[in-house]
């Protein structure tokens, strides 16, 4: 925990090297992670498991969405509503049965499996069904992928809108940078629109913490 405010007020200059260098995810996580405790280096693998597709499951998102941690449990919660909205849209598309691959148990899952309702009686479960569906409307794959990831990248924002100098702020930091790093990857174009809003973004937010 002490670490925590050398490491946030450092995040603007170690930003600006990797954008100077070469943005390099990998690199920028172990530099943080190295100066982390192992409590907060756990916190920080959680995140990195649940960024993979293959490890989403209903055993990572009950165990998330019980996490001490706010931001994971927070990010889950809304990233598992987005996936279920996403699966639920496709399936219906296609004249498919969404059951088999909704995950939870909630009203908001159980109304994705059986609601033939246009937006599948969940608008008024979550205030953010409307958005999510509304970005599930758009044609282009990529453009809607890249909606999805900036709805993400909010969603990380609103969490830590009343944290400064926690594991929290480490956590949105390093999902931002993921997407960075998977748009570098799909969209050299689009990455690079993105990397100039993470680097603003991470200039304009630390710079009161970085002289505090």
């Amino acid at each position: 925990m002490a670490n925590f405010h050398y490491i946030i007020a450092g995040l603007p200059d170690l930003v600006l090297d990797y954008e100077a260098s070469g943005y390099d995810f990998e690199s920028l996580y172990s530099h943080i992670s190295s100066m982390s405790s192992p409590k907060e280096r756990r916190c920080m693998q959680w995140l990195m498991f649940g960024l993979r597709e293959e490890n989403l499951n209903n055993h990572f998102y009950r165990a998330s969405l019980k996490s001490p941690v706010k931001f994971i449990r927070e990010y889950f919660t809304a990233d598992l509503e987005i996936r279920n909205i996403q699966v639920a849209v496709v399936a219906r598309k296609n004249s498919l049965d969404p059951t088999p691959y909704i995950i939870g148990n909630n009203e908001f899952s159980e109304q994705l499996r059986t609601s033939r309702a246009n937006d599948f009686g969940v608008a008024n479960i979550s205030e953010n069904a409307a958005e999510l569906l509304k970005i599930m409307e758009i044609g282009n794959i990529l453009d809607r992928e890249q909606q999805l990831d900036l709805y993400r990248w909010q969603k990380a924002n609103e969490i830590c809108t009343f944290n400064y100098f926690d594991i929290n702020v480490i956590l949105s930091f390093l999902l931002k940078a993921s997407i960075v790093k998977r748009w570098n990857m799909l969209d050299k174009k689009r990455g690079a629109v993105i990397f100039k809003q993470f680097v603003d973004e991470v200039k304009g937010s630390f710079k009161m913490e970085k002289n505090y």
